[in-house]
């Protein structure tokens, strides 16, 4: 019976301690089927029973549980914002006349522009980058030079 109860423990150690090095929230399911596997060694049944057991309480718990584990998850994590995306609201002086599209050195790389409608901007107008399209940053002119 020793014997027995220490493997369980061991399973459920190893699953949990995998739990915690992945972050994904998929092995916790065996050390619930472990925990099960404990009871059913302490109800005196045989090892294929508790082996029955870990294995169906692994398996159901993982089934219903991961699905709204995951859901849970993503909800309450917000994703990380590209670096095109964090430009979003930037305020720059164009170095050129930008008519349609032109190349633009926004933190030392250079990026594509294209008017997101207006009038051209002129060498020397402050612009702000207002969107992404594909992988071209949208700017529109906010002040003339001189204003």
């Amino acid at each position: 019976m020793e014997g027995s109860i220490l493997l369980w423990i061991i399973v459920g150690a190893i699953a949990i301690a995998a739990d915690i090095i992945t972050s994904v929230f998929l092995f916790m399911w065996f050390a619930l089927g472990a925990i099960a596997a404990i009871i059913a060694l302490m109800l005196n049944f045989s090892f294929t029973v508790q082996l029955i057991v870990f294995l169906t309480v692994s398996v159901v718990s993982m089934l219903l549980g991961y699905p709204v584990v995951k859901k849970t998850l993503k909800k309450s994590v917000t994703g990380a914002k590209t670096t095109e995306q964090g430009y979003i609201g930037r305020r720059l002086t164009a170095d050129e006349e930008i008519t349609e599209r032109a190349r633009v050195k926004v933190d030392g790389i250079y990026w594509t522009v294209q008017k997101a409608g207006g009038e051209d901007i002129r060498k020397g107008d402050s612009v702000e980058i207002v969107g992404l399209e594909g992988n071209k940053l949208l700017i529109k002119r906010v002040e003339k030079k001189g204003e």
